[in-house]
């Protein structure tokens, strides 16, 4: 099975993909999409360059960054499933107001004429206020599925929430059968 991975702009969610690539490089063919903000910006977490080195590192494919090598993932039906990991409140927001203006939109633009599972590993600190709307619109929409999210430090971050990593694998598998994984609310992550 080809899964595509999109990782869009959650910078201190790296260390998570890099675990999750991990879990899923043996049982799927994986095709790499990265937001333009991942690509070109150096963080307190990562340079830019260090984390396409960590993946490499893990996984070796081309990462693509364009909207014309999203696009023709639609006619060409090239994936089984697409996992967006991490995916950012505004990436979230995209998706929820159908807005299409970069590669990663467009790679669900593009996956979703094929009715494809699109897996959403949401990472930010506003999903309990100003993004849940998005997360639960998504949430009932067909062909999307939302790996399972706990408040990752709800003392100091009350409306922050992460995805759950080691559910990833079970999302996906769950989603290729077109369901959602229950409970995707987990609660709170003991720090």
């Amino acid at each position: 099975m080809r899964l595509g991975v999109a990782i869009t702009g959650s910078f201190c969610s790296m260390d998570d993909l890099l675990y999750v690539l991990e879990e899923l490089k043996n049982d799927y063919d994986i095709d790499l999409f990265m937001s333009d903000h991942v690509d070109m910006m150096d963080t307190r977490f990562n340079s830019a360059q260090e984390l396409k080195d960590k993946i490499y590192q893990i996984i070796s494919c081309e990462i693509h960054h364009t909207i014309n090598e999203a696009e023709i993932y639609g006619p060409n039906h090239l994936l089984d499933a697409l996992l967006i990991y991490p995916c950012s409140s505004n990436t979230l927001a995209k998706l929820a107001l159908g807005i299409n203006d970069n590669v990663i939109t467009m790679l669900v633009k593009s996956c979703l004429r094929n009715a494809i599972p699109i897996i959403i590993g949401i990472y930010s600190n506003d999903v309990l206020s100003l993004s849940g709307k998005h997360l639960l619109t998504l949430y009932n929409r067909k062909n999307y599925y939302i790996v399972p999210i706990y408040q990752d430090n709800y003392k100091q971050k009350p409306n922050s929430v992460t995805a759950c990593k080691e559910k990833v694998k079970e999302t996906i598998r769950e989603a290729l059968n077109h369901q959602q994984i229950q409970p995707f609310l987990l609660g709170y992550k003991k720090m």
